[in-house]
């Protein structure tokens, strides 16, 4: 093997072993979101509530862990694809075009070739690992994954203080979906419920409580039975008046002199003269 390709491979290595070390921290830092975030929103409590073969203490790191690790090989999911020899030549620019052209001739002889590996492998000397990946971005994402790691220790240790009430959630939850746990029990008591309510026709039949077509007024039943009309507009037939005879009623006991009157002093006023009875017309004209 050529002396150039055992050095890349090296540092090749090297390179991966960070980035496996940048998805242990992203991991990380993604689990202590979630498991947090579950401490906070108090899911445990919420799980209690149903029937479980499994202890309730046991689900949220378990599904913090699922999904950070979901999450992770999502953003690591192209590392294997990185061109490690571009990432060098950016880094070190002596090295542009030569590293990918020694490789790609790695198989071939001559002078020419010969030569450019041992530049090559001359130059990677100075080449390390830990350089082609910037530093910075790794001392970023330790401190980040430092930080939630503390968050995730202090909330674990008094979660009482950082929890969110379950009335609190409860509430938001009904506020947001419309449901304010208020149900109206109105009972409407309408009586027997008929059972064929369609069957009442015209005739008065149909199982329901009474006749529906006889009302009761002063006593008497009065029929309310509404005639077919035929063709357009409405002809009621021809109907007996002796069926409900009208009842004239008394007229009121007052004249035209004690119309206000209507108690017992109508028979004294009628006892009095014609000129006491002129008396208080004029008074009463004259009031008025």
């Amino acid at each position: 093997m050529n002396d150039f390709l055992e050095k890349l491979l090296r540092i090749r290595s090297g390179f991966f072993r960070r980035m496996q070390l940048l998805f242990i921290l992203d991991l990380i830092a993604i689990f202590s979101i979630f498991y947090s975030a579950f401490k906070v929103l108090n899911v445990e409590y919420f799980l209690s509530k149903y029937a479980l073969n499994i202890p309730v203490y046991i689900i949220p790191p378990a599904l913090a862990f699922i999904i950070a690790i979901t999450l992770a090989l999502l953003l690591h999911k192209k590392d294997r694809k990185i061109n490690v020899p571009l990432l060098i030549e950016r880094k070190y620019p002596e090295l542009k075009e030569k590293l990918r052209t020694a490789c790609d001739n790695r198989n071939e002889e001559n002078v020419i070739v010969d030569s450019l590996k041992s530049q090559v492998s001359d130059a990677l000397n100075n080449v390390s690992s830990s350089q082609v990946i910037a530093r910075g971005k790794v001392l970023a994402k330790l401190l980040i994954t430092i930080l939630f790691i503390a968050g995730t220790v202090t909330i674990s240790q008094n979660p009482d203080k950082y929890r969110i009430p379950p009335e609190t959630i409860t509430n938001f939850t009904n506020a947001v979906t419309g449901n304010t746990g208020e149900e109206t029990n109105m009972t409407i008591d309408v009586g027997s419920r008929p059972e064929d309510q369609t069957g009442a026709d015209k005739n008065g039949s149909g199982n329901i409580r009474g006749n529906p077509k006889i009302a009761s007024l002063e006593g008497k039943d009065v029929d309310l039975t509404i005639f077919e009309g035929v063709g357009p507009g409405y002809n009621v037939k021809e109907v007996s008046q002796e069926q409900n005879p009208f009842t004239r009623s008394p007229p009121f006991p007052a004249d035209a002199l004690g119309s206000n009157v209507s108690d017992g002093g109508y028979s004294t006023l009628m006892k009095k003269t014609a000129d006491e009875k002129k008396l208080i017309e004029d008074y009463a004209v004259k009031r008025s």
